[in-house]
C-alpha cells in the first residue's frame, strides 16, 4: 500500500482479520462482565439502605454517585464531567446541575378518627407515605372530601363550589377523571400533585391526603413514594400525605366507601364533595431547597476511528430513586432503577476490557432526577459530552430486571434501529416483545427531541414494586436480567461499531 493511510473500509477488514469476528460483532470475551450474579451485587450495592434510596442530590445519592466514578475509572475510562468541578474525589466524573431538593426528615405520622369516633394511629408504609414534595406542618382538624380535588369553573367543574374547605384536611383522589366536562380537556398541569395541593391551600384548607382506589378487576396499590410534584410554586406549610384505600375508607364511613364515591363521580360527571364526620391527625418534617446540588456520572470510552469521534453511541439509566422516610421505611428501588444504573457499569465493563474498541466512541451516563423530572437527562443533552448533532443514538435503560420477558421501546420513532435490535435477539435468546412506542420515554426524551435515535430497554410486567419499599433484590429475575443486559450489549456494539448512522430513518 505504499505507506498510505487506510481507508475506513480496509482498516475495518483489518480489525476484522485481528479479532477473528465480522464488523459489528461483538466481541466474543467481551460480555463475561455481565452476569447476573455480577449484575445483582451492584444492585443490592445501590439499593442497601445505608444509601436511603438515592433521592437525587442527597448524601446516599452522591455516596452512590462517586462510587460508580470509581468503578469508571477503574476501567480506565476517560471522565466526562465537569472538570474544574470540585467533586471531592470523583475527579471530574461528574456532571452538576441543579434542581428542586425535599427530604423528609423524619418519620410522618397519622392518627384517623372514623365516623364512629375510635381513633387509629395508621402506620407508615402499608397504611400511608408522604408525598416527596409535601410541606412541613403538624395539623389537627375536620377532613372534607373533594372528589378529584379540581377546581377548573372555566372549564364547567369545581369540587370546591359550595363547599367550606377552611381550616379542614382536604380528603381527594390522586388521578384526574378518564372524563373531562369540556372538549379542551382539564388543565394541563392539574393533576399534578403541586398543583391539586395549590387548589386545595388556595380554598383555605391546612392539609391534603390522597388516595387511588382500585377496581373489582385491578384492587388498589399501596401508597407509594413518589418526588413527581409538577410545576408552581412549593407550599412550605401544606403537609400532603398518600394514604390506603382502606385508610380512605375508614374516614368515608366503611368498606368500598372511596370506590363507590368515585363510580358515582364518574357516573355523574359532577362533584359529590362533603364534610365528613371524621379528622385527622398528621405530622411531617419537611427541608426544601428551591434550588439544590445534583450530578449525573459521565464516563467516555474512546473509539477506534478518529473519522468517527463525533458519533458517539450514549447509553444511560437514572440512578436516583426516591428517598427515606424516617429511620423505617426507605424505598430501595432495586429495579428501578439499580437495575438499570448497574447494567450500564457492566456494560462499560464489557466495553472497555474488550480486545478491541468499537469504531465509535460510547459515553455512559448515569442520571440525576429522573423521578423528579428528567433534570439530569436534560441537563445532559443540554451540555452533552459529545454533540448530539452526531450522536448515532441513545440507549435508556430503566426497570430492566423485573418481569418475564423483554420490550424496547421507540421502536414507532426509531424503527430501523428497533427492528435491528429484534434481529439480533432473534438469532440468541428471543427474548423481546413485539411492544413497542415512540417518543423516547423517561430520560430518552429529551435527546428524542434533540433527534437522537433512541432505545428504550425494560421488562415487561416490570412495575409490580414501583416506588414501593418492597422493590428489593429478592424479587428480580436474574436470568431475564442478564439476557437483557447481554441483547443490549450485542445491539451495543452493532451501533458502536457498524456502518450505518440510524439518523433521519
Amino acid at each position: 500500500m505504499g505507506g498510505a493511510a487506510l481507508s475506513r473500509p480496509c482498516l475495518a477488514l483489518l480489525l476484522c482479520l485481528v479479532s477473528g469476528a465480522p464488523a459489528g460483532a461483538a466481541p466474543d470475551n467481551a460480555p463475561a462482565a455481565l452476569s447476573a450474579d455480577s449484575l445483582l451485587a451492584d444492585v443490592a450495592h445501590l439499593a442497601a439502605p445505608r444509601l436511603d434510596g438515592r433521592l437525587s442530590g442527597s448524601a446516599g445519592y452522591l455516596e452512590a454517585a462517586r462510587w460508580a466514578a470509581d468503578r469508571f475509572a477503574a476501567l480506565g475510562l476517560e471522565p466526562g464531567g465537569d472538570p474544574l468541578a470540585d467533586d471531592g474525589d470523583a475527579r471530574g466524573w461528574l456532571q452538576w446541575c441543579t434542581a428542586e431538593y425535599n427530604e423528609i426528615l423524619g418519620a410522618p405520622r397519622l392518627v384517623v378518627t372514623g365516623p364512629d369516633g375510635a381513633a387509629t394511629e395508621l402506620k407508615a408504609g402499608p397504611d400511608f407515605t408522604a408525598r416527596g414534595f409535601s410541606g412541613s406542618g403538624a395539623v389537627q382538624a375536620p377532613v372534607v372530601f373533594t372528589g378529584y380535588g379540581l377546581s377548573q369553573p372555566q372549564r364547567g367543574y369545581d369540587d370546591y363550589a359550595d363547599l367550606d374547605a377552611r381550616g379542614k384536611i382536604v380528603l381527594c383522589f390522586k388521578p384526574n377523571p378518564a372524563w373531562s366536562p369540556a372538549a379542551a380537556g382539564w388543565d394541563a398541569d392539574s393533576h399534578t400533585p403541586r398543583q391539586k395541593s395549590l387548589a386545595a391551600r388556595a380554598h383555605g384548607a391546612l392539609a391534603l391526603l390522597w388516595v387511588e382506589t382500585g377496581t373489582d378487576a385491578r384492587p388498589a396499590r399501596g401508597p407509594i413514594g413518589s418526588v413527581l410534584h409538577g410545576p408552581g410554586e412549593q407550599p412550605l406549610d401544606f403537609p400532603q400525605l398518600e394514604i390506603s384505600e382502606a385508610a380512605a375508607d375508614r374516614l368515608l364511613g366503611g368498606p368500598g366507601a372511596a370506590r363507590r364515591l368515585r363510580e358515582q363521580i364518574d357516573a355523574a360527571k359532577a362533584p359529590r364533595s362533603k364534610v365528613l364526620a371524621a379528622r385527622a391527625e398528621l405530622e411531617i418534617d419537611a427541608r426544601y431547597e428551591a434550588a439544590h446540588p445534583t450530578c449525573n456520572v459521565v464516563a467516555l470510552l474512546r473509539g477506534a476511528d478518529p473519522a468517527l469521534a463525533e458519533q458517539p453511541l450514549l447509553i444511560g439509566a437514572h440512578l436516583d430513586h426516591v428517598g427515606r422516610q424516617g429511620p423505617d421505611l426507605y424505598f430501595p428501588g432495586a429495579n428501578d432503577n439499580a437495575s438499570g444504573s448497574a447494567a450500564v457499569l457492566r456494560l462499560a465493563e464489557a466495553f472497555a476490557r474488550a480486545e478491541r474498541r468499537p469504531a465509535r466512541p460510547v459515553v455512559f451516563v448515569l442520571f440525576a432526577g429522573e423521578e423528579s423530572g428528567l433534570e439530569g437527562a436534560k441537563h445532559h443533552a443540554a451540555q452533552p459530552r459529545l454533540p448530539l448533532s452526531g450522536t448515532v443514538a441513545m440507549f435508556n435503560l430503566d426497570c430492566v430486571a423485573f418481569g418475564d420477558s423483554v420490550q424496547v421501546g421507540s421502536g414507532k420513532t426509531s424503527p430501523g434501529l428497533w427492528a435491528r435490535a429484534r434481529e439480533l435477539d432473534a438469532e440468541g435468546d428471543a427474548i423481546t416483545v413485539a411492544r413497542t412506542w415512540g417518543g423516547g420515554g423517561a430520560d430518552a426524551t429529551p435527546f428524542h427531541e434533540a433527534g437522537v435515535p433512541t432505545l428504550y430497554w425494560a421488562t415487561t410486567s416490570s412495575y409490580r414494586w414501583l416506588h414501593d419499599p418492597g422493590d428489593v433484590p429478592a424479587t428480580l429475575n436474574g436470568p431475564l436480567y442478564e439476557k437483557l443486559v447481554r441483547l443490549c450489549h450485542r445491539v451495543a456494539w452493532d451501533v458502536a461499531d457498524g456502518g450505518r448512522t440510524w439518523r433521519g430513518e
